[in-house]
């Protein structure tokens, strides 16, 4: 990782805060990211010989539909209702039974990944309404789906929402999401899809049945202490810039 772009990236930071009187002010300060999500359709089995101790997982190797999870959460560790991108033009109303309330499906012809309209219609109809009152900070990666439409830079300017872009190739390390809700959601997810697919053998896990497994995944990944320890652990709330922990920068400080 390197030390000037992570500088860099503090600098911006600090003075867009100090000059909008937004430091450490954890409700006003956002982080946006997505994730895919793999509906796989079969369960690991469980493999032990008769009388042994050694147990062995198996885990299938077909793959299921991939789905994009889009999250968002602030420094106070306030979740806004996930969105879910699936790939196809139909949304069938039942592939949302299960998900938290406030919760959407958006649909993309060509694949299940964001793209720059999306992210738009996220900004304008999911974001906006729920971000409060004046200016906010939202911290996104370099993605060009949230970086190179003009209208949507122009669109978050007029509704006092400050974008700031973390550098490239070192999201794992700054970007809150990534650093404490990501991995558990997924893990949660895995645990909740065995567990059906055990139950159900002869059923594939799809698209009809993940709103129950994701939605119960996010009730115990989505919480505020998870969502504030990410923002800590990226020292942008609160505002450290002094420390990025282990194993980034192990045994220095950032000056």
């Amino acid at each position: 990782m390197c030390r000037s772009e992570v500088n860099a990236f503090f600098d911006l930071l600090e003075k867009t805060l100090l000059e909008h009187n937004l430091i450490n002010s954890g409700n006003k300060i956002f982080n946006m990211d997505e994730s895919g999500i793999q509906l796989n359709n079969k369960p690991r089995k469980v493999i032990a010989t008769k009388g042994s101790k050694d147990v062995h997982v198996l885990t299938s190797v077909e793959k299921g539909e991939h789905v994009t999870l889009i999250a968002c959460n602030n420094g106070e560790g306030v979740f806004m209702p996930p969105v879910l991108i699936l790939k196809g033009t139909r949304k069938n109303p039942d592939f949302m039974e299960g998900l938290p309330t406030g919760s959407e499906i958006y649909m993309n012809k060509k694949s299940s990944y964001i793209t720059s309209e999306l992210f738009m219609k996220w900004l304008t109809e999911h974001f906006v309404p729920r971000k409060g009152e004046g200016k906010v900070v939202l911290i996104l990666d370099g993605h060009t789906s949230h970086t190179t439409n003009p209208e949507m830079l122009n669109y978050a300017e007029a509704n006092d929402i400050i974008i700031i872009c973390l550098p490239s190739h070192i999201t794992q390390a700054l970007q809150p999401l990534d650093r404490s809700f990501f991995k558990p959601m997924k893990d949660y997810f895995k645990k909740e899809a065995d567990s059906w697919m055990l139950q159900n053998e002869n059923r594939k896990n799809d698209r009809r049945n993940m709103g129950a497994l994701i939605g119960r995944a996010w009730k115990n990944a989505a919480t505020p202490a998870n969502g504030m320890s990410g923002f800590e652990a990226t020292s942008i709330c609160p505002f450290n810039r002094t420390r990025i922990p282990d194993p980034f920068f192990p045994n220095q400080t950032l000056l």
